[in-house]
C-alpha cells in the first residue's frame, strides 16, 4: 500500500482527511477565512447605509456593494467550513516576510488616504504599480508600469466612464 491519497499513481490529490498533513496550515486557514467573513461583514453594513434607487428599475448606488459584500460573504462561510472539514488549503510553512506585509499594508492605507486629494483611479494606478515593486521578478519597472497603468485604465475607464459611478 502506498502513502497516496489516490488508487492513481502520479496523482495529486492531498491525503485524506484526518490525517496531519491537513492541520498543517489549520490555524492560519481560519484565521483567514474568519478575517474574510469579519471584512465582508463590515461591507456589508457599510453599503446598507447607501441610498436605495428612486425609480422602478433603479438599483441605486448601494447595490453593487452589496451584491459584492453577499457574495464575499457567501465564498468567506464556503471557505471556513473547509478549513472545519480539514480541507489544508496551504500557507507559509515558513518564516512570513513581515517588511514586506508591513509595505502592502502601508501602501494600501496610502491609497485609500490619498483618494480624495488625487482621485481614486490615479490612486489606484500608483498603489497597484509600487506594490508590483515588492515582489521579485523580471523586468519590475515594466511590470509595474504596465500594472499600474492597466488598474487605473479599469478604475477610470470602466467605472468612471462606462458606468458612470461618481469616484473621488
Amino acid at each position: 500500500m502506498t502513502n497516496q491519497a489516490s488508487a492513481v499513481p502520479g496523482s495529486n490529490l492531498s491525503p485524506a482527511p484526518g490525517g496531519e498533513a491537513t492541520r498543517k496550515h489549520f490555524w492560519q486557514n481560519l484565521v483567514a477565512a474568519c478575517i474574510a467573513i469579519a471584512w465582508n461583514a463590515g461591507f456589508l453594513f457599510m453599503s446598507l447605509g447607501l441610498p436605495a434607487g428612486h425609480s422602478r428599475g433603479d438599483v441605486g448606488p448601494g447595490s453593487l456593494p452589496m451584491q459584492v459584500s453577499v457574495f464575499g460573504l457567501v465564498v468567506s462561510v464556503v471557505y471556513l467550513v473547509q478549513v472545519l472539514r480539514g480541507i489544508d488549503f496551504g500557507g507559509s510553512s515558513e518564516k512570513i516576510d513581515v517588511a514586506r506585509v508591513a509595505g502592502l499594508l502601508g501602501i494600501f492605507v496610502a491609497v485609500a488616504l490619498s483618494a480624495n486629494w488625487i482621485g481614486l483611479a490615479l490612486c489606484l494606478g500608483i498603489g497597484t504599480g509600487v506594490a508590483t515593486l515588492l515582489f521579485p521578478g523580471e523586468r519590475p519597472l515594466v511590470r509595474a508600469l504596465a500594472t499600474g497603468a492597466g488598474f487605473w485604465l479599469i478604475a477610470w475607464g470602466l467605472f468612471g466612464k462606462l458606468l458612470e459611478l461618481p469616484l473621488p
